[in-house]
């Protein structure tokens, strides 16, 4: 399965999420949601989320390791491109924080 990244756009705050984007899949479907951030150790890429009554947070979006891999190879390379900096060598699984990702 490939993808490609959507609407790909920098966040104007200056917390730590960093970019937002959408990713389509090759067979149409697209899923909204996913966040660049920065955590303790570096940029990480989130996935869409939802906070539950106790305050945990889930991800919405399960994604092979592989894939996940390829997802943050080029939507760290995207951020790159349109000029996003900040953080130490790119992550590949979200820090233990509660942030909303």
């Amino acid at each position: 399965m490939s993808f490609t990244i959507q609407n790909f756009r920098l966040s104007q705050s200056q917390s730590n999420l960093k970019a937002f984007f959408d990713v389509q899949l090759d067979n149409g479907i697209v899923m909204k949601g996913f966040k660049i951030a920065q955590g303790p150790t570096g940029l990480f890429v989130g996935v869409p989320s939802e906070k539950d009554q106790n305050g945990k947070w889930w991800d919405r979006v399960i994604i092979p390791k592989e894939l996940k891999e390829e997802l943050n190879r080029l939507a760290l390379a995207e951020y790159s491109k349109q000029g996003g900096s900040g953080g130490s060598s790119p992550r590949q699984d979200p820090p233990e924080t509660d942030l909303p990702f």
